[in-house]
């Protein structure tokens, strides 16, 4: 595994996650979140990271080859899985997802549109308006993150 994905961030102020957080999150959401995830928020809970790249076969509205991934959402604070619902409503996303990352043009979540639990993680494009598959699990997702270089000749 790589070292930590969370920047250094000073300003960081984010309430650690405890297990009765994680269970008041699974019950409002009406999901299990997975394992690696909440491992992943118990050492740190949501916040900027270091490897910001997932690289994908399908071109978006973004780019051809990769998507920019910044910040993962936690469990509480400003930027939280817990608005899901809301801004599932306010982007007229899908049902039965739950959004770790995005800014309203690009959202990535984890999907539960066919399962409770293990959820594959999608790309939700709303100016392609396209929903891709990018990792069946969240563990394979966080491996798969890198930092991307850009072609200088490009």
């Amino acid at each position: 595994m790589k070292k930590s994905i969370w920047q250094e961030d000073e300003d960081c102020n984010l309430e650690p996650i405890t297990n009765e957080m994680v269970e008041k999150a699974e019950k409002e959401l009406k999901v299990k979140l997975p394992e690696s995830y909440i491992n992943l928020l118990k050492e740190q809970n949501g916040g900027y990271i270091c490897y910001d790249s997932y690289p994908i076969t399908n071109p978006t509205s973004w780019a051809d080859d990769h998507i920019n991934i910044d910040y993962i959402r936690g469990i509480g604070g400003e930027e939280s899985i817990l608005e899901s619902e809301y801004l599932i409503e306010e982007w007229d996303l899908p049902k039965k997802i739950v959004l770790i990352s995005g800014d309203g043009h690009i959202w990535i979540a984890l999907d539960y549109r066919n399962t409770n639990e293990n959820p594959s993680i999608i790309l939700i494009d709303n100016d392609g308006e396209d929903i891709i598959d990018l990792a069946p699990s969240f563990e394979l997702f966080l491996n798969g993150l890198t930092v991307w270089e850009e072609d200088e000749y490009e």
